[in-house]
């Protein structure tokens, strides 16, 4: 009897251990089973009157995001235009921002959340200064539209202003490289770089100035440039419309600060990933075929060998794009492919390693005390 017992108790355990092993090696891959250290949530332009939606799109996405299995964010990066009465107060907006991050994530650091100004934002307590700023996994260069400024074309004494700002980010790129800080660096600012149609080609005149040494600190760091303001409409559609990225190696019309009018620009090669923050009020795509009406908001995901780059709307999943690093890392015991891919997972294992251990000591006790 104490034999035939034993027999199933121990079947039965065998067959606990398999279920567990199984279901651990064919559980649903999500957009975050990639390993990541640190998860950097982005998004901008609401334009929002505090009654239309927006806010309670970014909280709805937001929890879709942790359904899926995205942890508590590092931290959170919000490129302006909070609201849509121009000039009108951004403290509101960022008020229910840290609401809504606080439903969702009740134990995120909201230290960590910074919001740059937009040209819709008047100057709000709220927004974080200019400047360069040790983030600890990563580091972050905030830019307020104060200081790179739309419609450039009317403001020709901005182009001081800009060159300043290129210079002290240059600056700054620099003390990282010759200190050998080679961790992945963000720039957020809400008026892009790229050359757009809007204000006649003039609405970033001066954009090459930063262009160009986020070009060549590029060539030795892994530097992520984040925008707003365009939503798309037909002033940049031919990068993607709503929803856009560039990796190193591919091109950019870049304004030419030399020239005024619509086409003046040059053609220039990346070495840095260049992409929006995700709109999450409205966009509007009129020219291209492959542009997206689609609001986001996007994540970015640092890896030890890899930087991804996640955007989800209302719908759940919408793109995932990968860079290898220039610079990769090792955050872990994990062991990972090239692209960051986990091989072997430490967290998991630990847990198994537990979850087994306590399944053979039940088993050995069980069977102890039965053969006695």
């Amino acid at each position: 009897m104490k034999k035939t017992a034993v027999k199933i108790i121990s079947f039965a355990l065998t067959i606990a251990i398999v279920l567990s092993v199984s279901c651990t090696s064919f559980a649903k891959k999500s957009a975050f089973d990639d390993g990541a250290y640190a998860s950097i949530v982005t998004g901008s332009d609401f334009q929002d009157s505090l009654y239309f939606g927006a806010y309670e799109r970014f909280e709805n996405i937001l929890y879709l995001m942790k359904n899926d299995g995205l942890e508590t964010p590092h931290s959170m990066l919000m490129g302006g235009d909070f609201t849509k009465i121009l000039f009108d107060y951004a403290t509101p907006g960022i008020t229910l921002i840290r609401k809504g991050l606080s439903e969702v994530y009740p134990d995120m650091n909201t230290n960590n959340l910074v919001c740059v100004q937009g040209n819709h934002d008047n100057t709000s307590s709220g927004f974080t200064k200019t400047g360069f700023y040790d983030m600890g996994e990563y580091c972050l260069y905030a830019i307020n539209e104060n200081d790179f400024t739309w419609m450039q074309r009317l403001r020709p004494l901005d182009e001081n202003k800009v060159k300043a700002l290129a210079d002290d980010i240059e600056f700054n790129l620099n003390e990282m490289i010759e200190s050998n800080d080679l961790r992945p660096v963000i720039v957020m600012t809400h008026v892009p770089l790229h050359y757009t149609d809007r204000s006649e080609g003039g609405d970033n005149k001066f954009a090459s100035y930063i262009f160009d040494v986020l070009n060549k600190e590029g060539e030795k760091l892994d530097i992520t440039f984040l925008f707003g303001h365009n939503h798309s409409s037909d002033y940049d559609d031919y990068i993607g419309g709503s929803v856009n990225f560039l990796a190193p190696g591919e091109t950019i019309l870049i304004p030419d600060a030399e020239k005024s009018g619509e086409g003046n620009y040059t053609e220039e090669k990346l070495n840095f990933v260049y992409t929006n923050f995700g709109y999450i009020g409205y966009s509007g795509n009129t020219l291209s075929d492959t542009s997206t009406n689609e609001l986001t908001i996007g994540v970015i995901r640092l890896c030890n060998n890899s930087i991804n780059y996640i955007k989800y709307s209302d719908d759940g999943l919408f793109t995932i794009e990968k860079i290898e690093r220039k610079n990769p890392v090792n955050h872990s015991g994990d062991v990972v492919n090239a692209d960051g891919t986990v091989i072997f997972n430490r967290f998991l294992f630990d847990i198994q390693e537990t979850y087994f251990k306590w399944l053979f000591n039940i088993y050995y006790n069980l069977v102890s005390k039965l053969a006695k």
